[in-house]
């Protein structure tokens, strides 16, 4: 019997890249999305949700619900949403004896990223349109940030017969500190069929899923910290822009920040945030890299004080 959520999430997620671009803007020369009011660099949630869309894709769990899959619905292949719910579904989709109930139930045990971020399925005799229980807001950097272009020698000529090889352009962050806020709404979850077992892997996916991409954009992305608050059983709460009550320090200019070592996170916001509604919280969830330094009014800060006594690990 699979564990349906049952209760609301908030969740902060901050990762890093370095020489590379987060989330390129095709309609402006693939340039890093850039907030040109105050300098932050953007990344939007459908970025994020590509991450891992990705990593699901690839990585089969051993252990998942009875009854329940990990199919991506969203895969990347060049097919229309009905063709690749008829593909998923085909022995209900194709039946003479079409049941509405039991296809989309189908379709959501079927498909993780369904259950997660919901979606639409325009099958004539189905047609779903599933508000997905976890929902982002655009990312954005905890700095300002400088975007350069970098020219460089392409390995071949452009044209057989030439001589002198062609010339490579890019857009790309010297670097970015990046932080996602997101919630789970346990409500429209049971909607979903969205279990624990999901979430588990969803912030698993988000945090190994980011050391995946490695490709010449985005080689140096590494997960940082990633806290998921979880509030008690059936109660419609949660705080909000939990990411806001985070603050990035450092001694040098924002925009010449160039990696972890540069700056601190401080923190007393949010813990004073979690403190004052404990009586909402059921437990903290933190997962962090060991390299990024925490303070507390400007003193060295252990996660694991975040709020006393419902604070724990993050297990992959």
């Amino acid at each position: 019997m699979a564990d349906l959520v049952k209760n609301r999430h908030e969740i902060v997620f901050i990762y890093d890249v370095k020489d590379g671009n987060p989330n390129g803007d095709p309609m402006d020369e693939n340039k890093p999305r850039m907030d040109e009011t105050t300098g932050l660099n953007i990344v939007s949630d459908v970025r994020l949700k590509r991450t891992i869309r990705d990593y699901m894709g690839t990585v089969q769990k051993a252990e998942r619900p009875e009854g329940y899959e990990q199919e991506v619905f969203i895969n990347g292949d060049p097919v229309t949403s009905e063709q690749r719910a008829k593909e998923l579904i085909s022995d209900i989709t194709d039946s003479k004896r079409f049941d509405r109930q039991r296809a989309s139930e189908a379709l959501l045990k079927k498909c993780i990223d369904l259950r997660l971020f919901g979606g639409t399925v325009p099958i004539s005799k189905l047609n779903m349109s599933i508000t997905g229980p976890v929902q982002f807001r655009f990312g954005r950097s905890l700095h300002r940030a400088d975007s350069v272009f970098v020219q460089g020698t392409a390995a071949f000529v452009s044209k057989e017969g030439n001589e002198q090889r062609s010339f490579s352009e890019k857009w790309q962050l010297p670097y970015s500190c990046i932080a996602f806020y997101g919630v789970l709404n346990q409500n429209t979850a049971k909607e979903t069929l969205l279990t624990d077992a999901d979430v588990d892997f969803l912030f698993e996916a988000m945090w190994d899923g980011t050391k995946d991409l490695i490709t010449r954009s985005k080689m140096e992305q590494l997960p940082r910290l990633l806290i998921d608050v979880i509030y008690d059983e059936e109660k419609n709460f949660h705080i909000g822009e939990l990411d806001k009550a985070i603050e990035l320090k450092s001694e040098i200019q924002e925009e010449r920040i160039r990696g972890a070592k540069d700056f601190s996170l401080e923190v007393s916001e949010l813990k004073g945030l979690l403190y004052e509604y404990r009586n909402n919280i059921k437990k903290v969830r933190c997962r962090i890299d060991p390299r990024l330094k925490l303070t507390l009014n400007g003193k060295p800060f252990e996660i694991e004080g975040l709020l006393e006594g419902k604070t724990e690990k993050l297990e992959k």
